[in-house]
Order: structure tokens, then C-alpha cells, then sequence
């Protein structure tokens, strides 16, 4: 019965606000794409996994006003939708967009996931998982898949909940409010530590930015998707100091520069998800983050020993418990009103010039589906809604998306300043000069 209440944690309220702020849905993708053609009954098999896992959940809104939703198993499953008309090789990243772009999903009144495929010309075949960002987060989404297509099948749903709960909700009332007053508590004792002194270094100054719906009139997201050896991209790491992961925010980071967004004398502001996910743990968003201040740290075939300290010491921080103010007044989202949750959300100039999320290392199993192997799989994100009539923007500079099955490694690079990247040939043609100084063997999609 108590899981029938399980509420919506702060992570994941924090892509409810936007739907409800801005009228986003923010939407993650994995793209498997194939040699060969594919069984159908395999994408069914593979759907109908899915529909008893933790994708399948949906949202119950409460019966009275601050508690939060609570969420439960859908009862509905998602048709498999396979394309009949056949694609060229050359279109997928095309398909792969539109899917994305355009996949109509909807957490309380409809499915938050879709699962569809199509045959391409020369006897291929290319499949797309969706998922809202609200019912899972990159790693959360990818174990996910990895269960549907293993043998052994999904794990036990989230329970179907039944009505609302108006004595649970007033009961989760008092919890927002202690939280919310807990996380202002935390934040004002950040600050207090922040002016009476500590060891992290003031950051780099970094001038305010140009509004995005400037940088960016059209609100339209730039991709390029790239698959290299994840022994050679080790290699590389290591002949320059560094680990996997460090070279990836070099890369993506380098790139950003390199295009003239960032003056050189400012740093390069990063952001970098880090899981908080364990074993067993079915929550939908478990992810946190840190921020670091790039200036010459990430220098394209450099040493990348100082950008590897710099991390560490975000990672430390982290771990230590202290975070911006911003996180620890998350609970405040369901206090305040929405409009003016977002005016201070988007105040200042604290969102990254860069992400990068690393999801991770998975097996060759992620990429087989009805006993055939994927010749790549790549993961990202985007918003649906973004309005190029209004201000607001869903990214800046460039996030990208890293995720490692088997032997090949593949990273997806989103580009929302149209300043910097104009259009897709720019993008691809940024990232691949980046890999190039860094001495990678590489392919673009």
C-alpha cells in the first residue's frame, strides 16, 4: 500500500515545473540501428517487457493544492508503431529527429514511452525508444531497456493506484512545507559558510551572456552523433592524463570554444550530471550534478591533468553535501507560484555553456534485439514546446549525451546557439576537428 503513495521526488519535479512553466515535455531518446532486418515479434516481445517495467508509470495528480503527485503503474500499454515505408541510410539521423521531436507523450493522460522501428533500403533496420525525462533519467532509461530485451524479463511494476488520497495528500502537505523550509535552512547556511570563509576558490569571472532567444531567434536544436572505439577513446585519455570521462568534457568543451561563443579569457561553464542510482533503486530521476569553470584547462591534445583536478574537486564537493542554493530550494517548486518559480529560475546567468552526461558503461546486450546485434546505439534529450516567439530557451551552447555499449562508444551533441553553430554541417564539422587535435579515430552518423 505505501507504495501506492510513492510521491514525486525533487529530481523529477523539477521536469513537472517546466511542463507546467513553460508547456515542455522534456524527452529522452535511445536510436539501436541495424545491419539487418529485424523480427517485429521481437519489437512486440520487446514493447510488451517494457509495458511491466518502470517506464510504464504514470502520474496521479492530488486532490488538494502544494502535495505533490504520486505515481503508479499505468494500466494502459503503448501500441509498438513500425514504419512500412523503408528509409535510406543517409536518413535516419532525419527519422531519428522527427520521432524525438514529435512523439506524442503525455504523463497523466496518455503513455510516457513509445517504442517504434523501420526497415531501411539496403535491409536494415532502426529502432527508437522515447521516454518523457520526468518518469526516468538517462541511466535509469537505458537499464530500463537492458531489461526488456534480457532473457530473464523486467522486474516487479509500480503498483496501479486507485482515486486520490485526500488524507495522504493533506498528510503530504506538512512534508513539502518541512522540506521546503529544511532546504531554505540548508541554503542560508550555505550562504553564511560562503562569506565567513572556505576553501573553494572563487570562480572565474564570467560576463552575462546575451539572452538566448537572441543567440537563438529560430529555438531550433543542431545534432551530430558520433561513434568511436571506447579503446582508442581510452587510450587517448590516457596519453593525455586523463580518464574517459574527463576527455569527453574536453571534447565537448573544446568545441564550444574553438566555434568563438565564449570570449578566451572567460571560462567555459560546465555541467556535469552525476548518478546517485543504486542497485535496486527504481526512482525515476536519481541524478545530481556539479559545475565547473573551464579556461585553458581543456585545450584541445593538452594535458588534461589540471581539468581532471578540477572535476575532483566538484566531485568532493558534491559528496560533502554542499550545493547551490538553487538545489536546496527545490522543494520551494511546489510552495510558490508557478510564475514566479519561474521568473527566479531564469533569472541571472547560471545555466552551463556545456553538459555533459556521461550515462556510463553497458554490455553488448543493451544492443541486441531479437538476436540480432545494433551496429550503434546512441542516447540524447530535447524539449518539445520550445516556443521561438517566447524567451525562453531549454539549452545553451552545447549538452551532449555519452554512453558506452560493448566495444563502441557513442556520444550525441545537441547545439542550441545558433551564434556558435548555425546548422548541423557546422556542428559536425566542430566536433570532428576537436577529435581530431585530440588524435581520435572517429565516425559521424
Amino acid at each position: 500500500m505505501l507504495e501506492t503513495m510513492r510521491r514525486l521526488e525533487s529530481q523529477d519535479m523539477t521536469y513537472w515545473f517546466v511542463n507546467r512553466a513553460f508547456d515542455w515535455s522534456v524527452v529522452l531518446q535511445l536510436v539501436w540501428t541495424f545491419d539487418e532486418a529485424l523480427d517485429v515479434a521481437a519489437l512486440a516481445q520487446m514493447n510488451a517487457e517494457l509495458a511491466a517495467g518502470s517506464l510504464n508509470r504514470r502520474v496521479v495528480l492530488p486532490s488538494v493544492p502544494i502535495a505533490r503527485p504520486r505515481w503508479s503503474h499505468s494500466p494502459e500499454t503503448p501500441d509498438v508503431l513500425v514504419d512500412t515505408r523503408p528509409i535510406a541510410p543517409d536518413e535516419i539521423e532525419a527519422w531519428a529527429d522527427g520521432e524525438l521531436e514529435t512523439v506524442p507523450l503525455d504523463p497523466v493522460a496518455g503513455s510516457a514511452w513509445r517504442l517504434r522501428g523501420a526497415p531501411t533500403v539496403d535491409g536494415g533496420f532502426v529502432v527508437s525508444l522515447t521516454a518523457l525525462h520526468l518518469v526516468a533519467d538517462g541511466r535509469g532509461m537505458v537499464a530500463a531497456a537492458a531489461s526488456a530485451v534480457a532473457s530473464d524479463g523486467p522486474g516487479d511494476p509500480i503498483p496501479v493506484a486507485t482515486g486520490r488520497a485526500p488524507v495522504a495528500d493533506l498528510g503530504d502537505v506538512l512534508t513539502v512545507l518541512s522540506q521546503a523550509g529544511a532546504g531554505v535552512a540548508r541554503a542560508l547556511a550555505g550562504a553564511i559558510t560562503s562569506t565567513t570563509g572556505d576553501d573553494t576558490p572563487a570562480p572565474p569571472a564570467r560576463a552575462v551572456r546575451a539572452p538566448m532567444h537572441e543567440r537563438s531567434p529560430l529555438a531550433r536544436t543542431r545534432w551530430a552523433i558520433v561513434s568511436v572505439s571506447a579503446k582508442a577513446w581510452e587510450q587517448a585519455a590516457r596519453r593525455h592524463h586523463g580518464t574517459s570521462n574527463i576527455l569527453f568534457v574536453a571534447v565537448i568543451a573544446g568545441a564550444l570554444r574553438v566555434a568563438g561563443h565564449i570570449p578566451a579569457d572567460e571560462p567555459v561553464k560546465v555541467g556535469i550530471p552525476v548518478s546517485r542510482r543504486v542497485d535496486g533503486d527504481d526512482s525515476a530521476n536519481a541524478t545530481a550534478g556539479v559545475s565547473v569553470m573551464v579556461l585553458d584547462e581543456a585545450a584541445a591534445g593538452g594535458d588534461l591533468t589540471a581539468l581532471r583536478r578540477l572535476c575532483k574537486r566538484a566531485y568532493e564537493r558534491l559528496a560533502a553535501g554542499r550545493r547551490p542554493a538553487m538545489m536546496h530550494l527545490r522543494p520551494l517548486m511546489n510552495v510558490l507560484p508557478v510564475s514566479v518559480v519561474a521568473t527566479v529560475a531564469t533569472a541571472g546567468n547560471g545555466m552551463p555553456d556545456v553538459m555533459t552526461s556521461n550515462l556510463g558503461v553497458f554490455g553488448p546486450e543493451v544492443a541486441t534485439i531479437g538476436g540480432q546485434t545494433a551496429s550503434a546505439v546512441a542516447f540524447r534529450g530535447d524539449a518539445q514546446g520550445v516556443d521561438p516567439d517566447q524567451h525562453h530557451r531549454f539549452g545553451d551552447g552545447l549538452q551532449s549525451w555519452s554512453v558506452q555499449v560493448g566495444d563502441t562508444l557513442t556520444f550525441s551533441v545537441a547545439a542550441f546557439d545558433e551564434s556558435a553553430f548555425p546548422d548541423a554541417p557546422a556542428l559536425r564539422a566542430g566536433i570532428a576537428a576537436e577529435l581530431d587535435a585530440w588524435g581520435v579515430v572517429h565516425r559521424i552518423w
